[in-house]
């Protein structure tokens, strides 16, 4: 179960209060970084899918654009063979010409004699007339291409440069709110170090004087000293500001934990079009900066972990249940390997962009396979936990 501090470092937030390395974490403090939480959350929300649309064109964009190189491409090679079919129907029409048959109705060709020339065409080859319109069908069509390439193309750019500036932003924000969760934490970490320094000292004072009481009464009435002496060693020992050792056991689980540990940012991607055009997204792709960890969502182990051009550096994690969690554009591991049982929470990875991730917007690509089977929409978990 994630504590309250653990989800102000999951959640995309920048928080309100700086807190310098002398001032006291307060309850008012939390309550106001929770209100700006709040209110940041729903503008990082905004802006998040507004990546998130503006990498899907960029997507259908690069494959629209692929699919009219290629067929500009047929339209050439088209082109050129109708062409050279042309120039051969010319040449039978020369050598005709040559042999005395029709001189006059083709090489006199004028506007009004050019029904009778194409007619002539059709007797030498009786393709002329298809070749002629062919030409022109192609050539219209090559131009059309042409113009509406030219246009996907300074879209594409135009989405591409939109997107690269809106996911600086959206990394520079998600960095911010890592730098102020870290001074707090610091902060909070300081503040607990002292008064767990100021109990031991009131203990050690406490079991201080108890000693020198103790002595006194020993000089004073030696039958009082074994009586007095388990009066003491009792009194220590529930002495308040005592620590319990920590215990090593891990906690239980008790409803899991976000993927990435550190200030994230996601929105309901499932379905959106992927890589190719016709491949739709099968997870959720949580943004944040580079370096992140990355952590087991649930505990379990480590299936596999494998390498690919699509999703780069990635891991299985099979968990108690049976399910089956999927991450994946991992910028590399942690100490971890196949086989090896990981608990709630614990670190695996670091978020980053290998595969064909765009390289300037790192983010965890995550899909959740209950008891091993196809993808399930996983926004509605990570939105839970997040």
């Amino acid at each position: 179960m994630k504590s309250t501090v653990t989800r102000w470092l999951l959640a995309f937030v920048v928080l309100a209060v700086t807190v310098p390395a002398v001032a006291q974490v307060t309850e008012d403090d939390i309550a106001r970084a929770r209100r700006e939480m709040q209110r940041v959350m729903a503008e990082a929300e905004e802006l998040d899918e507004q990546v998130q649309a503006a990498w899907a064109r960029q997507v259908e964009l690069e494959y629209e654009v692929g699919r009219l190189e290629e067929a500009i491409a047929h339209a050439t090679t088209q082109l050129a063979d109708a062409r050279d079919r042309l120039e051969d129907v010319s040449v039978e029409m020369y050598m005709a010409a040559a042999s005395g048959q029709g001189v006059g109705m083709v090489l006199n060709v004028d506007q009004s004699t050019f029904q009778a020339g194409l007619e002539y065409l059709r007797m030498v080859n009786g393709s002329g007339r298809e070749l002629v319109n062919q030409l022109t069908v192609l050539s219209t069509e090559l131009e059309r291409l042409s113009a509406r390439k030219a246009e996907a193309s300074v879209e594409q750019a135009e989405v591409a440069e939109k997107l690269e500036a809106m996911s600086a932003e959206l990394l520079e924000k998600l960095s911010a709110a890592q730098v102020q969760y870290d001074n707090l934490v610091a902060a909070k970490r300081r503040q607990d170090e002292e008064e767990q320094r100021r109990r031991e000292e009131e203990a050690r004072l406490a079991a201080a004087a108890t000693t020198s009481t103790t002595r006194a009464t020993t000089t004073s009435t030696a039958p009082a000293q074994t009586t007095t002496s388990a009066a003491a060693a009792t009194t220590t020992t529930a002495s308040p500001g005592t620590t319990s050792p920590p215990t090593t056991t891990p906690p239980t689980p008790t409803g899991g934990t976000c993927p990435v540990a550190g200030p994230v940012s996601f929105s309901n991607s499932w379905g959106a079009p992927r890589e190719g055009g016709a491949r739709a997204h099968q997870g959720v792709d949580m943004i944040a900066p580079r370096g992140t960890p990355i952590v087991a969502i649930y505990s379990g182990r480590i299936d596999r972990m494998s390498y690919g051009p699509r999703q780069g550096n990635a891991i299985w994690l099979v968990v108690d249940n049976g399910d089956k969690f999927f991450y994946a554009h991992l910028d590399g591991y942690a100490d971890i390997s196949v086989g090896q049982r990981v608990e709630e929470g614990a670190v695996i990875g670091f978020n980053g962009s290998t595969g064909n991730s765009p390289p300037n917007l790192p983010h965890l690509h995550f899909e959740w396979h209950p008891k091993g089977s196809g993808p399930v929409n996983p926004y509605p978990l990570v939105r839970s936990l997040c």
